[in-house]
């Protein structure tokens, strides 16, 4: 096992130090500028004397899905011990300083820093969330005689694990508990070589959404588009704006309020270019771009591009109607319908679902849709029912084990 995880190590430091030149050009990018950084040239080394519980997620909505348990693993800890919160992503760094003042937050270091960057940390426990499957850090963590966790865990494509079982069979060795979403997740771990394996549910069921700002309702409807993406050339919003055309009003006036709130920020340029093109086409006004005006004065535009992250929470508060991105292309997986759903609207997603179906098993009355069937349903979006959220998975069994942890200690 120690030749397999070496001979791995010395792969992971050659592809790190062939990549150089590639990430040190991507890291001029405002996507990348911090995290690549942080990541692959210049990682944080840290020097703390705590016994750490160590928590990783890769990004935005994953910290956010650990709130519950961080909040319930801090009223748990010793005067001396501390939780240290990785993440890969930049939106996922600055959600995690703003909302979890009381963790040492950083980004965790590419593989090839890990045993520099780990050995003056005293572990009790290193927990990774989700599909974040890093074999160096679970390596030195059981090395340290950390108990090691993969919580909220999900096999989105069986088939591509299946592809490197070799590895994942090695990999599970070093992890002692998995808390996954369902139970087609615990036949595909345990067929990967995972041992101690429980069906919990989705963790991001316990969250509850939070309203920032409230904003003043508009005399007319608001039809939020949210998470949308862009797969190769094709972009989700001209896909939902070309079967939105086709069934609004030719009345602005009582024509719903569209408002486009894509993921990606830096793609910005390219939606207002691409919309204001199709809408030119049929005569209507352009997008008016959120930072320009001012959210609240935008809603009160036709169609209006939100170029701002954080805020659909409060646009779900006034929203009838949202069309949930990330799902009408392949290979996305969609994107969580429980916020949208804590606010009572009305939900339509795309079919490409498949990182989220634990998720929209908690909900119902939702439409799933392929784009071209899209305009079908907006035709009778008045007989759509309110969604809502009908399961909530309690959080005590990942704690009781977290804190089993520090009892034991």
């Amino acid at each position: 096992m120690y030749l397999f995880v070496f001979c791995y190590y010395i792969l992971v430091s050659l592809v790190h130090f062939c990549a150089l030149p590639i990430l040190f050009l991507l890291s001029f990018k405002s996507k990348y500028e911090e995290s690549l950084k942080r990541r692959f040239f210049i990682p944080e080394f840290l020097e703390e004397g705590a016994d750490i519980y160590w928590i990783h997620a890769c990004s935005f909505g994953e910290i956010k899905a650990l709130g519950p348990v961080l909040e319930a693993l801090e009223k748990a800890l010793k005067d001396n011990e501390k939780i240290l919160l990785t993440t890969i992503t930049q939106t996922g760094f600055t959600l995690a300083q703003e909302n979890y003042p009381k963790c040492i937050v950083c980004y965790l270091p590419f593989e090839s820093f890990i045993p520099f960057w780990i050995q003056n940390l005293s572990l009790k426990a290193f927990v990774l969330f989700e599909a974040e499957l890093w074999l160096m850090p679970v390596f030195y963590a059981k090395k340290k005689g950390a108990k090691t966790f993969l919580i909220n865990a999900r096999i989105s494509s069986f088939e591509k694990y299946q592809k490197g079982k070799f590895f994942y069979k090695r990999f599970f060795c070093y992890i002692d508990k998995i808390f996954c979403q369902k139970r087609g997740d615990k036949r595909n771990f345990e067929a990967l070589g995972a041992k101690d394996v429980e069906v919990y549910g989705n963790l991001k069921l316990c969250v509850n959404p939070q309203v920032t700002q409230e904003y003043p309702i508009p005399n007319q409807k608001i039809w939020v588009i949210a998470s949308t993406h862009q797969k190769d050339s094709t972009l989700e919003e001209v896909l939902i704006l070309k079967s939105l055309l086709k069934v609004l009003p030719k009345d602005l006036e009582n024509c719903p309020r569209i408002l486009f709130v894509p993921r990606h920020l830096e793609r910005i340029g390219g939606i207002q270019q691409a919309l204001d093109a199709l809408l030119k086409s049929h005569n209507l006004p352009n997008l008016v771009v959120s930072s320009k005006v001012g959210i609240e004065k935008s809603l009160h535009f036709p169609f209006v591009l939100i170029d701002k992250m954080g805020v659909l929470n409060n646009l779900y508060a006034l929203a009838e109607l949202v069309i949930l991105g990330g799902s009408f292309l392949k290979g996305i997986g969609g994107h969580n319908p429980i916020e949208p759903a804590f606010f009572g609207v009305k939900l339509i997603s795309g079919p490409y679902i498949f990182h989220q179906r634990a998720l929209f098993d908690g909900i119902q009355n939702y439409v799933l849709c392929d784009i071209s069937q899209l305009e079908n349903v907006l035709l009778y979006v008045d007989c759509l029912y309110p969604s809502c959220i009908i399961k909530k998975i309690k959080i005590s069994r990942i704690i009781q084990a977290l804190r089993g942890v520090s009892e034991k200690a």
